[in-house]
C-alpha cells in the first residue's frame, strides 16, 4: 500500500488548489457575514469549499452549515490515489492550507477568521 505523496505530487496538489481558490476570488464575492471556511475532504480523495456565518471550535457541526457555497464548490483535478492512508491525505491538505493561507493573504476569500479542513466524519482540523 501506498503510504505517502510525492514532492512530485504535493506540489502538483497544491498549485491544483491555489488556482481553485484563485478563480473562486476572481469570480465571486464572499458575503461579509461569512466568518469560517471549512475544506471538506471526501473519499475517494477530493476537497470542497464552504463557508459559514457561524464558527464554534467546540462543535465540528458548525462546518455543515452551507451559508456560502462558491459555484466552483469542488476544486477540479484535485486527484489522490485512493490507496494512499486517510491520514496522509490530511496532514498533506492542513500542510498546503497553511502554506496557501500565507501566499494568498491578498485573497479576499481567505481573509475570513477561521479556516478549518477535515473528512466530514471525523475531527476538523483548525489552519486559522
Amino acid at each position: 500500500m501506498n503510504l505517502q505523496i510525492s514532492e512530485q505530487k504535493y506540489l502538483e496538489l497544491k498549485e491544483c488548489v491555489k488556482k481553485w481558490l484563485i478563480s473562486i476570488n476572481n469570480k465571486e464575492e464572499l458575503p461579509e457575514d461569512i466568518v469560517a471556511l471549512n475544506f471538506g475532504l471526501y473519499e475517494p480523495y477530493g476537497i470542497e469549499l464552504i463557508g459559514a456565518k457561524e464558527y464554534n471550535v467546540e462543535d465540528d457541526d458548525w462546518a455543515c452549515e452551507e451559508d456560502f457555497e462558491p459555484n466552483q464548490r469542488y476544486c477540479p483535478n484535485f486527484e489522490i490515489d485512493d490507496t494512499i492512508e486517510w491520514e496522509y491525505v490530511l496532514d498533506t491538505v492542513v500542510k498546503l492550507l497553511k502554506e496557501l493561507i500565507v501566499e494568498l493573504d491578498y485573497l479576499n476569500i481567505l481573509n475570513v477568521q477561521h479556516i478549518t479542513t477535515g473528512f466530514c466524519d471525523g475531527d476538523l482540523v483548525v489552519i486559522k
